[in-house]
């Protein structure tokens, strides 16, 4: 094979599960990594999303003094999952979980916050917790990022205060039931954006970040500390494979079609999958 480009992993997608998986690479020793994403912003539904990760017993939790257990954690989900899913692989949730979000808050700006009022879904259910087992990204300032930001895919407007500041799920929270402090919080944060004369001239959304865009954000800071490549505007058009292995991608870029062989491997973090029947049905 005459390959184009040569990495020792290529990954497909700028999600949380892309960034992550490039950031883990890295420190785990295989640092020539490369991200590709097909639309000319990266982060995905990622950034668009809430950002919340349901990880119980994980250590900021802990550290906020949650009353939590893992078998309590299993019962949980043993009530809440199909039967389709091993329960070796529950089991494999709960025990790592934790593990990686103390690998990423110890090795990366990948930063978040215990939710104590966000309970799980289920209440009712054995096992269950009124709060901390969900954690949210910390804000983050996007201007920190290359070109101020300006690549990063765009929070949900549901999330936004007056269509400009966006918001974490816990202000969400107060401002929704109004508890004591809600006027000057949302008055701290509204002026402390309209005071931001540099930049609202340029754009006139905050700058902060919240939910799932603070945690790609954070995601991707990391990587651009690390001198870790995304190609945007890169499609991924079809798969190499060599003696029934994978051994790199065929992408679109810049109206070429060239090769990029992933040495150690190549991961689809790309998402999607949800939205293609045929796939869900067949596997």
């Amino acid at each position: 094979m005459n390959w184009d480009h040569s990495v020792d992993v290529v990954i497909v997608g700028s999600g949380n599960g892309a960034l992550t998986t490039a950031l883990c690479n890295y420190e785990m020793g295989t640092t020539d990594a490369l991200l590709i994403e097909k639309s000319d912003q990266y982060g995905g539904t990622s950034a668009i999303g809430g950002g919340g990760v349901w990880i119980p017993c994980n250590h900021y939790a802990m550290e906020a003094g949650a009353d939590d257990n893992l078998d309590d954690a299993m019962t949980y989900l043993k009530h809440t999952v199909p039967d389709t899913v091993p329960e070796d692989m529950l089991q494999t949730l709960l025990d790592n979980g934790p593990k990686m979000l103390k690998f990423l808050a110890d090795r990366t700006d990948a930063r978040y916050v215990s939710l104590g009022e966000y309970p799980d879904y289920y209440t009712d259910e054995a096992g269950a917790r009124l709060g901390h087992r969900s954690v949210e990204p910390e804000p983050l300032d996007i201007t920190e990022l290359s070109e101020g930001g300006a690549r990063l895919r765009s929070g949900h407007q549901m999330m936004l205060m007056l269509g400009m500041v966006p918001i974490t799920q816990t202000e969400a929270h107060i401002f929704t039931a109004q508890q004591k402090g809600w006027v000057g919080l949302a008055m701290k944060l509204v002026f402390g954006h309209l005071l931001d004369l540099g930049r609202r001239i340029k754009r006139l959304r905050s700058r902060r970040s919240t939910c799932g865009m603070a945690g790609v954000a954070r995601l991707a800071l990391s990587v651009e500390k690390r001198n870790i490549p995304i190609w945007l505007d890169t499609e991924m058009t079809g798969l190499v494979v060599e003696d029934a292995k994978v051994t790199g991608i065929k992408v679109r870029k810049d109206g070429k079609d060239i090769t990029v062989q992933g040495r150690k491997g190549v991961v689809l973090a790309s998402g999607g999958f949800e939205r293609n029947q045929a796939m869900r049905e067949q596997y």
